[in-house]
């Protein structure tokens, strides 16, 4: 992973701890819920694990959260340039960026 898309996966990892501290979940509980190791779960916030779209979009229903609100959190702390840089390295981003505008905008 390119520094870019490490950034991103790392906010995105910031974004669902934070919400998961708001819930008052542990990572205990939302990894099971999400039927992972609470190890795992720590990977997912630190931004160990690239994430797939259907790692988050797993930990966002787990969490009550759309992917709406996941974009609003994240690319307000990013400039667009540089996501759009990272997206065109990596495939990844855009597939999810493909699904997310599907399921929002559809």
């Amino acid at each position: 992973m390119d520094y870019l898309a490490d950034e991103i996966n790392k906010k995105i990892g910031a974004y669902i701890r934070r919400i998961r501290k708001e819930k008052n979940y542990s990572g205990y509980q939302l990894a099971t819920m999400l039927n992972v190791s609470q190890q795992q779960v720590s990977r997912y916030e630190t931004g160990q694990t690239k994430l797939t779209f259907e790692m988050v979009d797993g930990i966002l229903l787990a969490l009550n959260k759309t992917w709406k609100d996941l974009f609003n959190a994240v690319m307000d702390e990013h400039d667009n340039e540089r996501i759009k840089d990272a997206i065109k390295k990596d495939r990844v981003y855009y597939h999810i960026l493909n699904n997310v505008s599907n399921k929002i905008w559809n």
